[in-house]
């Protein structure tokens, strides 16, 4: 290989790499989270309840200024042993729906993933009618296999 060639390519990786570094530091100092989403948070409905064959049944109300919100679409789901510093450890979680109005209930497949009780994150993001962005929240539950 050339010298003159092996600068070339150093040259365009090094002119490749400068606008995405710049637009990775303007992203991270970019504005948070629009004011429009803040008042929002997810908290339980009740006790997390075992399902049997290592699974559990979660209900959770999306909170907006008091009031349970109602007809939300949750699009993103996730449990993971965040609490425990094993985020990488997740589990399947699955929808089951809105019942009762502005009650979020989810099957979450915990026990082939860590076999004894313990706290399990869940993190969700859902879309609100008459809000831009998406409303993101998790919560911490105690779960049995």
């Amino acid at each position: 290989m050339h010298k003159n060639s092996v600068s070339a390519t150093a040259l365009l990786l090094l002119t490749a790499a400068i606008p995405t570094f710049a637009a990775d530091n303007m992203a991270m100092s970019g504005p948070k989270s629009p004011a429009a989403t803040a008042g929002y948070h997810f908290e339980l409905a009740g006790p997390a309840k075992s399902a049997g064959a290592g699974k559990n049944s979660v209900s959770v109300r999306l909170v907006h200024e008091g009031k349970a919100v109602t007809g939300a679409i949750i699009i993103q789901s996730r449990a993971d042993m965040g609490p425990m510093g094993m985020a990488s450890m997740t589990a399947l979680i699955k929808s089951l729906g809105e019942k009762p109005p502005g009650t979020y209930s989810f099957e979450v497949s915990n026990g082939p993933v860590w076999n004894k009780p313990d706290n399990w994150a869940l993190s969700f993001g859902a879309k609100v009618q008459g809000e831009a962005q998406t409303v993101t929240g998790s919560l911490t539950v105690a779960l049995k296999p």
